[in-house]
This record gives C-alpha cells, structure tokens and sequence, in this order.
C-alpha cells in the first residue's frame, strides 16, 4: 500500500471554532468572578480579542505565546498589581478552560482515523502554544494519533512563516506530502511555499489544491490519489 505524509493545523480543522469561541467567554466568566470585575464577560473577551490581535497579525514574523498575551490584556483590564500566584492562574486557566470546552469538529474523529491509515508520518502544524497543544489533544482523545507536533512556540514564527513548515518537515519520511488547512493565508499559502499538496477545509481555495468540506471529505482525497 502507498502511504503519504499528512500534516494537519490544528484550530477550525481538528477543533470546532464554535467550541475554541465558548472556551474564551468561558475564560473571560472565570476572569471576571477571580478578580471581581465590573463588566461583562463578552466584554472581558473583547478587551483581550483586541489586545491580542495586532500581535497575532504579526505571528509569522514574530511569535508571542498566546497564553502570555492572555496573561498581559488582563493585566490591562485588572485595577491592581497582579502578584505572581494571579499571574500563574491566568496562565494555567487558559489551557484548562480550552481543555474543557474545546470540541471535534464534525467529521474530524473518523477524518483522522481514515487518515491514519494512510499516512507514514501524521503530524500537527499549529500557531498554538505548546502546552495549549498538547493538553488539548490529551483532552479530546487524541494526541497518541499524532507521530509530532509543531508549534509555532517552538519555531518562534507562526504560520506562513517557511520555518515553521521546515522545521514539521524535519519529521518527514514520504517524498509525498500533504497540508491539510482551513486559513487561505496561512495554511493554504505556508503548504504551499514548501511543496505540500494542500487541502482547504472550507468550500473555496485560490491556493491550495483541494477543497473539503471536512477532514472526512479530505481523507477521501488523499485515498483518491493513493490509487
């Protein structure tokens, strides 16, 4: 049997984004009751969206762990000194809610089963922080699936970044490989840059090579070009 290498992002193709949205109000609620705080929840999450943003525009540039830019938008919003034991609440509460509440997306479990199959090397390409990535796969079931992982944290750039991709590739064992992706800028064209086979998760592409509707529709894809 002919086998490939897969490598998959991890948020809005693995994960649900409507459970990845629900874990960070969810924050926000914990946040809010922890220091008290006078606005709402949605507020709470707004304020941080904001204060993270610019930085995650510049990610494939220079990567700031997200936790920590967590950690800095609530020192923003809190009046008072943060001590040292507050700090680190903030910073393991992030990965923990995202633990609870983060889901599959639909498809994704027998997506990656039907991948598996097939792959010689399977392995994850995420913006996300390290300890973020790997408690969340240890809560959805999943990390023995995986044969690496790479996130951005460890290559200190983000998606599209070449490094990133270079640095996963260092695991690969087929000259075949594919990237499977839901962001058009960073996955489709950072796949791409490093002559992955790419696949969009969504139902428009203008660089990638396929489209699917999820990781089971992808999984066919590569089965098709197996034969």
């Amino acid at each position: 049997m002919k086998r490939v290498d897969v490598f998959l992002d991890m948020t809005g193709t693995i994960t649900d984004m409507e459970s990845e949205n629900l874990a960070m109000l969810k924050l926000a609620e914990r946040i809010k009751r922890r220091f008290s705080l006078d606005m709402s929840a949605e507020e709470i999450a707004k304020k941080i969206d904001e204060f993270r943003k610019p930085f995650m525009e510049r990610r494939d540039v220079e990567y700031v762990p997200i936790r920590y830019l967590v950690l800095e938008a609530v020192k923003n919003i809190v009046p008072k000194r943060l001590c040292t034991e507050e700090s680190y609440w903030i910073l393991d509460e992030y990965t923990k809610v995202h633990g609870e509440y983060v889901r599959l997306a639909p498809g994704a479990k027998e997506g990656l089963r039907r991948i598996r199959e097939r792959a010689e090397h399977m392995g994850i390409i995420t913006d996300g922080d390290r300890p973020y990535t790997e408690k969340l796969l240890e809560s959805l079931g999943i990390s023995d699936i995986f044969d690496s992982i790479t996130t951005a944290e460890d290559a200190g750039v983000g998606k599209p970044n070449i490094k990133i991709f270079q640095m996963a590739l260092k695991n690969s064992k087929s000259d075949v490989k594919f990237y499977i992706g839901d962001s058009e800028s960073r996955d489709m064209k950072g796949g791409k840059s490093t002559g992955m086979r790419t696949i969009k998760i969504g139902d428009w592409t203008k660089y990638g090579d396929y489209t699917a509707r999820d990781l089971v529709e992808a999984s066919k894809i590569i089965e098709k070009y197996l034969r």
